[in-house]
């Protein structure tokens, strides 16, 4: 009977809660109903978003790692612009802008710039990001400071702050002993590499220089390298090919310059004849045909035969 009566209470209280709800549902149900559909459309797009996220994810991963070129880097940080796979495509993008700009500054001018002013664009795009990870930032930080050295015409105030910068915000950096050999003294020295004036004047000559494609098939052409002024002294103002004499320099780690001078050792003369040595007193001379000693002209006599006595 107990359980029975139990049963019927709840129940009856079941009911009246239904009696009471439903004028709220007639009133707010169809508001409820909408907010729940929309609550599960929200989480079916998010899972939906996220598998497309990791699926793209991971073909922006397989495409950069099979770039080939300085464009496929540019493909792919265009592609997937916003994520990280497009910041590690752009800083590989702007190195290999920097590295071919560089080469292309001793043989075509025109090329090289234009390489190395859109490194330079690339690397800053990448430090002026706040979104940007901080082992991109360090190589970006590298890069453009490498840049503002090789494009500099003299002044070389921008690529020692950005050293500097490096080493401060980056004191682990695996590029910070690079970034010391140019703006701190070595050992020996008073002044750093990138504030020594033979440092700066080498930069501004260079800067000057606009070497074309065609002027590597010229004859004679060769475009001095720094610590190098092959007979010049501090006078002449052109070599023979046509290009100013680099300016002697004294720079840290760099070779001695290779000048011709007057002591240098000179090759033996190959039109002198060369000394006949002594003939050694032990040596016998070796005899000529006409020294052989003459046979002798007395012929030893013939022994005759004895005779044979006859009985």
């Amino acid at each position: 009977m107990k359980s029975e009566h139990r049963h019927e209470l709840q129940t009856n209280d079941l009911g009246k809660l239904m009696a009471q709800a439903e004028p709220f549902m007639e009133k707010y149900g169809m508001k409820i109903a909408v907010a729940v559909g929309a609550v599960l459309v929200l989480i079916i797009g998010y899972f939906a978003w996220s598998a497309s996220a990791t699926s793209q994810n991971a073909e922006g991963w397989t495409r950069l790692a099979a770039c080939a070129s300085t464009a496929d880097y540019e493909n792919v940080a265009e592609d997937f612009a916003g994520t990280e796979v497009a910041e590690w495509a752009l800083v590989n993008a702007a190195e290999s802008h920097l590295q071919s700009g560089i080469r292309n500054m001793f043989t075509d001018r025109k090329a090289g710039n234009r390489e190395l002013e859109d490194a330079k664009e690339q690397f800053q795009q990448l430090l002026d990001s706040s979104s940007t990870i901080p082992a991109i930032r360090e190589r970006a930080l590298f890069g453009l400071a490498r840049t503002e050295e090789s494009t500099s015409d003299g002044d070389l105030k921008n690529a020692t702050e950005l050293y500097k910068k490096l080493i401060q915000e980056f004191p682990d950096s695996i590029f910070r002993k690079l970034a010391e050999q140019r703006v701190k003294p070595v050992k020996g020295e008073k002044v750093a590499v990138l504030e020594n004036e033979n440092t700066q004047k080498f930069y501004k000559w260079f800067h000057a220089q606009d070497p074309k494609p065609g002027d590597r098939q010229r004859p004679g052409f060769n475009l001095p390298m720094p610590g190098t002024n092959p007979g010049s002294g501090g006078n002449a103002k052109k070599d023979s090919s046509g290009l100013p004499k680099l300016p002697p320099l004294n720079i840290p780690g760099l070779p001695e310059p290779l000048t011709s001078g007057s002591d240098d050792k000179k090759s033996p003369d190959s039109t002198t004849p060369a000394k006949e040595e002594p003939e050694s007193a032990d040596k016998p001379a070796t005899p000529k045909d006409t020294d052989k000693p003459a046979e002798s002209s007395q012929e030893k006599p013939k022994s005759e035969p004895a005779t044979e006595k006859k009985p």
